[in-house]
């Protein structure tokens, strides 16, 4: 016998096939319900497209997902663009064009409009500030122009676009530029470059111009910066720094409100624009300290001006927020912009390209001004600040000892990264650089450099901080030259401060960071590299400095040594796709676990527990099924009746109009039964009534009940009640006390004692003889359309002929114990109803390829007694106690012909209030 036959019967086996088929169901059921909403999603989306046909053509999209600039033109459009072509062919006057150009040609002079016409230009980024840039360059008479930019018109930018329209909006910026351009000066020439700028491709970008005619091969003789991503920003400036590239770059204009402080200047003067202050910082790391032209604002921020907007809670909920941006390492976040504050910033780049090509003399100078001679002093101080410190090591005269730090260096440690006060009060006026901590090696000159006559410190700028002399004097006294740490002479808060700026000497290029404001905690900035496209790119999420978004320490987190498997790992913990398939399968398994070990196993547990009490082979075992050696020999009770055969009712298609109503516990409730009766149209001479035990105690008029049973010749059987009262009248008979009431007194502490002695003594002979007429099993007989029907008021246990009933048990049992066989009024064990029907249902198995009619063999009981469960209506038990002495209902299950049933249900008033 193989392993999988010889476990395929056993319950563990088939227990474990069950958890896997359900949680496989579960699985399939939450993969199938996403499956048939993502398409049903794509199937609305698909339908929300047009179709394609000669009104609505089909166009390719660049690798940005915007159109491509071969889409179909309006009419209008198609005649600009034709003689535009026929322009650019030569075929346009050109008096045409200088009476255009008068006013410039005037300005400028022949020679410096010629200049202009023939002149290069290449504009990086065409929104807000290109736009207003490149339009004022064509206008003004440059004939060839490169555009490059990636990004299409939205609605958001036409506030501040120059030549966007509403139906321009979802085009490429580059070719919503040249189509409106080409209407307004069809001369021009337009090298359109729909692409993102990076170091990457910037010699192909930045490359002379290629198109034909006399001018191909030339080189760029400006190049516009007017890109508002600083990593792009930072690699054009650097390209054309390094390549001798004329370049003026715009800084920010988002922010910003009055005209009166644009200026144009050099990189190194730009102090209170933030952009350009990052700007600086990185090219400073690059090796471009000065020698690039920029445009910026000198307005300070200040309360009620606006600022970078914060992202919303729910953004952050959301998941990864570095994801909104349009690209990685871009702003997700929305920077304010005046719509007239982006022109300015374009028109004056425009005028300074145009005034420096055509020769034009202009009265400003873009060279550092106002702070060289205190750059100087802060040098000559540094230098002699580490002339007494080596002399203090070396202990003599040092002459000629040289640093590694220059004048471009002290402008950068000062401006850049201390803003021109001191790092540690904040104070701004006699500043000086010194060490922040003392080097291992001491401050003595390096001996290889001595060997050839060189006096050296190596020094690095992220160890020099700025103080004021007398904040360095004390400095100097308790770090530099005696034996203390910087953590036991200052702050956490300071020692916190001078660790963050030592972030400014990254080489990182992102703009994280850039255009703080009040709403964004930059105290606890946080870094750390992070894959949030797993398996496609490493791009990083630009997003990561928010607290919101990490719970990570305040230090500095370099994963730079980690592995690329840990890091790869990490990003796809992190991927909100893989969180919520961990969820589901989380979901599945929990549900799965619950349902096996609070219902499935229980369950599963009790049915085998059943069948084994139900197998034939346990019989002798037990010594007969519960309680078949039974032999009921009580004198007061009846065992057993038969109902009149001619009161039940007709089988399928037959009639009679005759009804049984079974009805359950009354309690005594008169008032409650003839509203019952009422309403189940009761009629004496075809309706028979059958009470499931109980009708008397407990309730306000008990007797009236039994009158009523009496008056119209109904069934009932031997409750637990009845039988109490019965058998406490007998005994009170016996002792001659059924009159004497003297000992009621001696239980008045025992009320349901006293109730029932006083109904014992109320009740008249004949009440007490009907109620002993009762029998405990009422064998109602074979009712058509249902098979044999038995009333008992608790219960009775399967197998075990009617007549051998144990009456006890009949009247009281709740529960089943499996293993001794033993019925029980506790609730503890399995109920008796289970086990009956289950014994009913292995009955007609074993039957019902043998006999021709197997369901008259089967017993349905109906019964009462149990009003916790309330009404229970199973294939072979029907339960009618519903707690009516309780404030519950009064049910009745009535029978008609053809074994049709239904049950009618009145509300009780509370008569019992225990």
């Amino acid at each position: 016998m193989s392993w999988l036959q010889r476990n395929a019967g056993s319950q563990q086996s088939q227990l474990a096939t069950t958890a896997v088929i359900s949680g496989a169901a579960v699985a399939g059921a939450i993969f199938s319900y996403q499956a048939f909403k993502r398409r049903e999603a794509v199937k609305q989306l698909k339908a929300s497209i047009p179709k394609i046909g000669d009104d609505q053509p089909a166009g390719k999209l660049t690798r940005f997902g915007v159109a491509d600039p071969a889409q179909q033109l309006s009419k209008e459009d198609e005649r600009s663009a034709a003689l535009a072509r026929r322009a650019q062919l030569g075929d346009y006057d050109d008096e045409l064009i200088l009476e255009q150009l008068a006013r410039n040609r005037v300005f400028l002079t022949d020679e410096g409009l010629e200049k202009l016409r023939s002149s290069f230009v290449i504009v990086v980024g065409c929104g807000g500030v290109g736009s207003h840039a490149v339009a004022s360059l064509v206008r003004s008479g440059v004939s060839k122009v490169r555009l490059i930019d990636f990004d299409q018109v939205t609605l958001s930018s036409l506030n501040r676009h120059a030549l966007a329209t509403l139906a321009d909006v979802g085009t490429p910026k580059v070719h919503c530029i040249r189509k409106r351009l080409e209407q307004i000066t069809p001369w021009a020439k337009f090298d359109c470059r729909n692409e993102l700028f990076g170091g990457s491709v910037a010699d192909a970008l930045l490359a002379p111009w290629s198109m034909g005619d006399d001018d191909k091969g030339r080189k760029p003789d400006y190049v516009l910066d007017c890109i508002d991503n600083i990593t792009s920003k930072v690699e054009l400036l650097h390209y054309c720094h390094s390549h001798s590239i004329p370049v003026i770059s715009s800084m920010g204009a988002g922010c910003k409100s009055d005209p009166t402080c644009v200026t144009v200047g050099d990189i190194s003067t730009s102090t209170d624009d933030p952009l350009s202050r990052s700007t600086r910082r990185r090219l400073k790391i690059l090796g471009v300290g000065t020698g690039v032209p920029v445009v910026f604002s000198t307005e300070k921020p200040g309360p009620g001006k606006a600022s970078l907007l914060p992202l919303a809670e729910e953004e952050f909920n959301k998941g990864q927020v570095g994801e909104l941006s349009v690209l990685p390492d871009f702003r997700a976040r929305i920077l304010p912009v005046l719509g007239t504050m982006p022109a300015v910033f374009g028109y004056t780049v425009a005028n300074h390209v145009i005034c420096d090509i055509a020769g034009y003399p202009t009265d400003y100078s873009i060279a550092r001004k106002g702070k060289d001679k205190i750059y100087d002093s802060v040098q000559t101080a540094f230098q002699g600040f580490m002339e007494r410190l080596t002399r203090t090591e070396v202990g003599h005269q040092v002459i000629g000892l040289r640093l590694p730090i220059t004048k471009d260096d002290v402008v950068f440690l000062v401006d850049e990264i201390w803003k021109g006060k001191s790092a540690i009060s904040g104070l701004p006026g006699r500043l000086i650089l010194v060490p922040w901590e003392r080097p291992a090696q001491g401050f003595v000159p390096e001996p290889k450099w001595e060997q050839h006559g060189q006096k050296y410190i190596p020094l690095e700028l992220k160890d020099l901080v700025c103080m004021t002399k007398e904040e360095s004097a004390e400095h100097e006294k308790n770090v530099l030259l005696g034996d203390k740490k910087p953590e036991d002479v200052y702050d956490e808060e300071i020692v916190q401060k001078i660790k963050e700026h030592s972030f400014e000497f990254s080489d990182d290029s992102s703009d994280d960071g850039l255009f703080l404001n009040d709403n964004y905690n930059s105290s606890s900035s946080h870094r750390f590299t992070k894959y949030t496209r797993p398996l496609i790119d490493s791009v990083r999420n630009g997003w990561q400095f928010s607290p919101k978004y990490t719970s990570l320490p305040t230090t500095n987190v370099d994963t730079s040594d980690c592995p690329r498997w840990f890091q790869m790992l990490g990003s796809i913990v992190a991927a909100p796709r893989f969180r919520r398939y961990v969820v589901v399968y989380l979901s599945v398994l929990i549900s799965c676990w619950v349902g096996w070990k609070f219902f499935l196993s229980p369950r599963l547990e009790e049915q085998a527990a059943i069948l084994r009490a139900l197998d034939p082979q346990l019989k002798d075992g037990t010594r007969g099924w519960f309680g078949a050696n039974a032999v009921p020999t009580m004198d007061n009770m009846v065992q057993l009746r038969t109902l009149e055969p001619s009161l039940l009712p007709a089988g399928p298609g037959e009639y009679s109009g005759k009804r049984l109503i079974f009805i359950g516990d009354v309690h005594g409730c008169k008032i409650e039964l003839d509203k019952l009766l009422e309403e189940v149209d009761f009629n004496p001479e075809n309706d028979h009534l059958i009470f499931a035990g109980d009708m008397i105690n407990k309730g306000p008029d008990s007797l009236g009940v039994v009158d009523l049973a009496r008056e119209y010749s109904a069934s009932c059987v031997r409750g637990n009640h009845e039988d109490r009262v019965l058998n406490l009248r007998h005994n009170m008979i016996s002792a001659n006390t059924l009159v004497d009431s003297s000992l009621d007194d001696e239980n008045l502490h025992r009320g349901q004692y006293t109730k029932e002695r006083k109904l014992a003594r109320e009740m008249s002979d004949e009440q007490a003889d009907w109620l002993d007429t009762c029998p405990v099993v009422l064998n109602v007989g074979q009712v058509k359309g249902i098979g044999q029907v038995a009333v008992a008021h608790a219960g009775l246990s399967p197998s075990v002929d009617l007549d051998r009933q144990d009456p006890y048990s009949v009247m009281n049992m709740l529960t089943v114990d499996l293993k001794t066989h033993v019925p029980s009024a506790s609730r503890k064990g399995t109920k008796w109803t289970k086990l009956f029907n289950k014994h009913q249902e292995l009955l007609y198995s074993s039957l019902h390829n043998t006999v021709e009619d197997p369901e008259s063999m089967l017993t349905t009981v109906i019964y009462g007694h149990d009003p916790k469960s309330g009404l229970s209506l199973k294939t072979y038990t029907k339960g009618l106690d519903t707690g009516c002495i309780k404030g519950g209902k009064l049910t009745a299950l009535v029978v008609e012909d053809g074994g049709k049933q239904k049950t009618v249900q009145v509300k009780c008033n509370k008569h019992n209030k225990r």
